[in-house]
């Protein structure tokens, strides 16, 4: 089967590339551990008209072909925003972990979520990390974002202790689909709710997955740049 084929690097090493081909996309959404945390991120895009779910956790597919490691993406408005998210990646043998962002149109979130989530790219660092490796210390990896330019605003911070392990997200998603948890499956894992009012739209997004145990972060970081290049 053709698809998506991304290289990425094991613990950032380019001498040790792994080519992934993406099959299948899933955003994960409303998976924290923390109710708290979870109500505070529904109640963030409530304000902003996005409808509060009818059961939680939440699961939207999303075309493979939309997953990239790519540093910009082209939008056509300023109703579009990017969130933190740890990211699983299926291979034959193995289980790879990446810093990611679902970058979602806000504005037509509010009326088709499913829709919404194919109008721009899901992003993930090309460095991933194996699962193995640091499933022991999973709990104290720190996930941050900021937006604007050099990390202007801090925007997300916080453990991955906050959200569902991969363990359970994973057994959740197999029995979701068809064919079963399968090799080339990406799943994003849901975000948490923002330190910034209003969810504004920035022209840089910049994540960090940060391992202080093995001294290693993952990163991602892209800009959104206009298409305002037609005369009005």
């Amino acid at each position: 089967m053709k698809g998506n084929v991304l290289e990425l690097f094991i613990d950032g090493n380019p001498d040790n590339p792994v080519y992934f081909t993406v099959k299948k996309i899933i955003n994960a959404g409303y998976t924290g551990r923390n109710q708290e945390e979870v109500q505070k991120h529904i109640d963030e895009l409530k304000e902003i008209g996005v409808p509060a779910p009818d059961k939680i956790p939440t699961y939207f597919p999303k075309a493979a072909a939309l997953l990239t490691t790519d540093n910009y993406c082209e939008v056509i408005d300023k109703d579009s925003t990017g969130e933190a998210e740890y990211v699983l990646l299926i291979a034959k043998d193995e289980i790879y972990v990446a810093a990611g962002s679902d970058h979602t149109d806000r504005k037509l979130e509010v009326g088709n979520i499913p829709k919404a989530k194919q109008m721009c790219p899901n992003f993930i660092s090309r460095s991933v990390w194996k699962f193995n490796d640091i499933k022991e210390h999973w709990d104290s990896i720190r996930m941050t974002s900021w937006i604007g330019k050099d990390r202007a605003q801090l925007y997300q911070d916080t453990k991955l202790d906050a959200f569902m392990r991969p363990e359970e997200l994973l057994e959740r998603v197999r029995v979701l689909l068809k064919e079963g948890l399968e090799e080339g499956a990406v799943i994003f894992s849901g975000t948490v709710g923002a330190l910034v009012e209003g969810m504004p739209f920035s022209e840089v997004f910049d994540l960090e997955l940060k391992d202080e145990k093995r001294g290693q972060a993952l990163n991602c970081k892209y800009e959104i740049k206009l298409i305002d290049w037609i005369k009005e």
